[in-house]
């Protein structure tokens, strides 16, 4: 079921596919994932558009700590997808990771998800609660609100989005053009994101919230989150925008992140 190679069609203008890189065949798609370190498993989701290589200046720290996972999201990176339409959903990516976190024969999964990533997260912990024991959404929606579908009306169509994001350097043209042309569909999809607050309410895993007081996504539903959430800790941070974990932030990311996984939150620390 693992594949270690890819035609270079497919891996053209991305990350090299790393010695500890492998292949999952998942509804569908060959999603890729990198392994890091030993101990209990911690997964790391990046957002959308982005791909595995945002989380490599954290996985040294957090590796030292537990195995660290990351993976590119089907039709990121060197991850395939099988449908090229505009529609992307998240409710699909949760199924791959549930299928991820399965065939590795994990249990009482630790998870930081950033966007999507985060979205990814708490849809799989509604799916399937009983692999997850803490998890960390960042900058994370419910559903895509009215300030969210105006945002990217305004300011990212596929040509723009294409271009500042650097798509076609992370995933090649085809598959970055195709995520460009996803993205900016959100504005008018309903239905994924549907995350409700009963679904919330059945997630058994620690949390801990992440948002930027400045995102274009409203601190409202981060607070919606972290409320129906029953073990749940907030974390607003002050100027974070739409990464409250990048830049200055990352080292205050780390070493709260990782006091919360070690269980420091639950002992009253």
């Amino acid at each position: 079921m693992f594949i270690t190679f890819l035609s270079t069609s497919i891996i053209n203008a991305q990350a090299s596919i790393a010695p500890n890189g492998n292949f999952i065949d998942a509804n569908g798609a060959k999603i890729y994932f990198e392994d890091y370190g030993k101990g209990e498993p911690l997964f790391l989701l990046h957002g959308f558009g982005r791909t595995l290589e945002d989380w490599k200046p954290y996985i040294p720290e957090f590796s030292k700590k537990f195995r660290v996972i990351a993976w590119d999201m089907r039709g990121h990176g060197r991850s395939t997808n099988p449908d090229t339409s505009k529609t992307f959903l998240h409710t699909t990516a949760a199924k791959d990771l549930v299928v991820l976190i399965e065939h590795l024969n994990l249990k009482n999964v630790k998870a930081i998800g950033h966007s999507s990533g985060g979205i990814t997260i708490l849809s799989a912990a509604t799916i399937a609660p009983n692999l997850f024991e803490a998890i960390v959404p960042i900058s994370t929606q419910m559903h895509f609100g009215t300030e969210v579908r105006e945002f990217i009306k305004n300011n990212a169509t596929p040509e723009a989005y294409y271009v500042f994001n650097e798509l076609e350097q992370q995933h090649g043209e085809i598959k970055g053009r195709i995520i460009a042309r996803q993205f900016y569909h959100f504005h008018e999809l309903y239905g994924d994101p549907s995350i409700t607050t009963a679904q919330l309410n059945k997630i058994s895993a620690r949390s801990l919230v992440i948002h930027g007081d400045n995102d274009f996504v409203p601190v409202s539903q981060a607070w919606d989150i972290y409320k129906n959430i029953p073990n749940a800790h907030l974390w607003i941070v002050p100027n974070g925008w739409h990464l409250p974990h990048f830049g200055t932030n990352t080292a205050d990311f780390i070493r709260r992140t990782l006091e919360f996984l070690e269980g420091d939150w639950s002992k009253g620390r």
